[in-house]
């Protein structure tokens, strides 16, 4: 228990603060450089972010619905 307590205690658990406007930004960022991975679909998953959510920040039709297999 001493070695993964040492561990994982010099990590931060969070680099940032991840707000739902911060995360709504970053996944239209992304979709806009086409680099979904699973990372953004969790993020999608974890704010219950809305397709039409990320319309209105700025994300166009067609890459709202590249994300249709969330």
């Amino acid at each position: 228990m001493g070695k993964c307590k040492r561990r994982n205690g010099s990590k931060p658990v969070l680099e940032h603060k991840l707000t739902r406007e911060n995360v709504i930004a970053e996944v239209v960022y992304r979709l806009k450089h086409q680099s979904v991975d699973d990372e953004v679909r969790k993020l999608l998953l974890l704010f219950g972010i809305s397709k039409d959510e990320l319309t209105e920040a700025g994300a166009t039709y067609e890459e709202v619905i590249s994300l249709k297999k969330i």
